[in-house]
C-alpha cells in the first residue's frame, strides 16, 4: 500500500463511520464512541496527508498490510447494526495502526 492509498483507506473508514454514526443520537454511548474514533482517524489522516512517510520501509509494509486484515474484518461488521459491538472493537483496532503508522512519520 502507497502513503495515498493509505490516506484513501482512512478516508473511507471515515465516510463509512459519519454513516453509522447517523444511526444513533448524539448522547448514546456508542455515538460518543464513534465520534471519539472518528476525530482521532481524522486527525491521522491529516497528519499523513501533510507529512512526508516512507511507504517503502518494512515497518510501512506489515503496518499497511495490518491495516488491510483490520479493515476486511470491519467490513464485515459495519453495515450491520447488530454487529455494532465487534465494529467498534475493529474500529479500534484499525485507529491503533494507524496510529502506529503515523508515529513513523520523523
Amino acid at each position: 500500500m502507497t502513503r495515498s492509498e493509505l490516506i484513501r483507506v482512512i478516508g473511507d473508514v471515515i465516510t463509512e463511520v459519519d454513516v453509522l454514526r447517523s444511526n444513533f443520537k448524539r448522547e448514546t454511548k456508542n455515538r460518543k464512541s464513534l465520534d471519539d474514533i472518528r476525530d482521532q482517524l481524522d486527525t491521522y489522516q491529516l497528519k499523513l496527508v501533510r507529512n512526508v512517510i516512507n511507504d517503502s520501509t518494512t515497518e510501512f509494509k506489515q503496518l499497511t498490510t495490518s491495516l488491510k486484515e483490520v479493515n476486511e474484518e470491519l467490513r464485515l461488521t459495519i453495515e450491520d447494526m447488530d454487529k455494532i459491538v465487534q465494529t467498534l472493537e475493529a474500529l479500534v483496532k484499525f485507529v491503533g495502526t494507524v496510529q502506529k503508522i503515523a508515529e513513523l512519520i520523523p
